[in-house]
């Protein structure tokens, strides 16, 4: 009897510590999100380093929580470390000493992104445009019982620095700036001295705060910052992080056009939906869709360019979920946005008008899993309330299909409001592109452009769990004999 007494007592126990009551959780948190005392806040205090043209110096402010009970770090590439209060070396990497809650780290690291289409950010001996993902640290922790730990980052300025940081990108240098407060939010213009723009700085605005009151998918962020680059860095545009309220554009694109790359940014502030590699296309090709319809809505280009633009033949052949067949990062972009202009207007012709791709977009961004070609298919089904699986499917891997553009003409242009800009030839740079956040599994590659998501361990939650399972299994083996 006393034995049953037991092994139920441990039964009982077994089920209150389990990871869900415990609230401990597998897998990696998103960086970015608030998350109040779960969270492991870290400042990158950024200040230029007029002596050393191409680097900035980074003070690393880290506060862990009280359940994290192991936390380290790794630097950028080519990193000089300068100081370390309440870390030690470990290798390559550098550990909070002890019970520390409160660490920093003084290093300077170069500052120079590139990716497909060119140089984004820079240091000069006048200015800086960098991008959080340069100079921000891979991290690694584990954590006992409580709520999942979140990565929190943000940047700041050091004292007497003139300029604007955001949550993933930063400006130091002359400059000005131009707000405009859409339904109580805000959109930020920061135009640096150096730069040359071409269009005015309330076209910029109108047309970004058009696309704002249009877009119903995704986030929508209350402050929206949009850095122009100088002109001597990459045309086109780049978005540090998928999601996140910060965009770079050059300073010489232009609002009228249906590749306008204010929009394409903006557009990729609201995305949280995440691919996997067969529907990474879907970033760029929804955006740049949304770019041309918008834009056309704005009455900022003719129907003739809208049409050509989402009716283009270039890559038509191309399959979307093969990218490692592509010869350039083309298709995504130009099949890619013929395809969303097509299933939005099957979507349109299904539902009388009453849903558009928008609504597949929000979905999508409501689902946790990461996005497939069967789950797109599905949604977008669900959203045509009729079975389009096989239509989706042959429009991604196999030749572009037609687009019925008489279903598009609710998108005519609706004026009110919109940006009064004389019509500018357009830009003939690459197409823009965005760099969402890696998804590594592992700790990163110090290499990478991308911010790798940090990893955890759960070092020591097996000891406990383990050891009672055993202890169980033990209790009943005795009760049998």
């Amino acid at each position: 009897m006393r034995t049953q007494l037991l092994t139920g007592l441990v039964c009982l126990f077994l089920v209150c510590a389990s990871p869900v009551a415990l609230g401990v959780e597998s897998g990696p948190p998103e960086p970015g999100s608030p998350g109040g005392d779960s969270s492991i806040a870290v400042e990158y205090t950024i200040d230029r380093e007029p002596n050393q043209t191409g680097h900035v110096r980074v003070t690393a402010t880290i506060k862990r929580p009280r359940h994290v009970t192991g936390l380290s770090v790794r630097t950028p590439a080519e990193t000089t470390v300068h100081r370390a209060d309440g870390l030690h070396p470990d290798g390559d990497r550098w550990r909070l000493s002890g019970a520390a809650r409160t660490a920093q780290l003084t290093y300077t690291v170069p500052v120079g992104l590139s990716t497909t289409f060119g140089q984004r950010t820079a240091d000069t001996r006048n200015w800086t445009l960098l991008a959080r993902q340069e100079v921000s640290l891979r991290a690694r922790w584990r954590w006992h019982v409580g709520p999942r730990p979140t990565w929190n980052e943000s940047l700041a300025l050091a004292p007497g620095q003139s300029g604007v940081a955001g949550r993933t990108a930063a400006y130091i240098g002359p400059h000005g700036t131009e707000t405009k407060t859409v339904d109580g939010d805000r959109i930020t213009l920061i135009v640096p001295a150096a730069s040359e723009l071409r269009p005015e700085r309330d076209a910029i605005l109108d047309a970004i705060s058009h696309a704002k009151r249009a877009s119903t998918a995704g986030r929508d962020h209350n402050h929206v910052r949009v850095f122009v680059a100088p002109n001597e860095l990459a045309s086109g545009g780049y978005a540090p992080s998928n999601g996140e309220p910060d965009v770079i554009v050059n300073a010489g694109e232009p609002v009228r056009s249906p590749v306008n790359v204010w929009v394409h940014e903006y557009r990729h502030t609201r995305q949280t939906f995440e691919s996997t590699p067969a529907m990474v296309w879907l970033e760029e090709g929804s955006a740049d869709y949304h770019t041309a319809a918008l834009t056309y809505a704005a009455g900022d280009i003719g129907e003739d360019r809208f049409r050509d633009r989402v009716t283009t033949e270039r890559h038509e052949t191309a399959d979307l979920t093969q990218p490692d067949s592509w010869d350039g990062p083309g298709p995504q972009y130009h099949k890619g946005t013929r395809v969303v202009a097509a299933i939005d207007a099957r979507l349109r012709q299904a539902t009388d008008g009453r849903q558009t791709f928008e609504a597949v977009l929000g979905r999508l961004m409501q689902q946790d899993d990461r996005v497939t070609l069967a789950l797109f298919a599905e949604t977008v089904s669900s959203v045509a309330g009729t079975d389009l699986d096989a239509f989706v499917r042959d429009a991604v891997t196999g030749d572009a299909p037609p687009v019925p553009m008489d279903a598009l003409t609710d998108l005519g242009p609706r004026r009110s409001g919109s940006a009064d800009t004389t019509e500018r030839p357009m830009n003939a740079a690459p197409a823009v592109e965005s760099a969402a956040t890696a998804t590594s599994a592992g700790d990163g590659s110090g290499a990478g452009v991308g911010t790798a998501r940090p990893v955890t361990d759960r070092h020591g939650e097996w000891t406990v769990l383990g050891t009672l399972g055993m202890l169980t299994v033990v209790l009943v083996s005795r009760q049998r004999l």
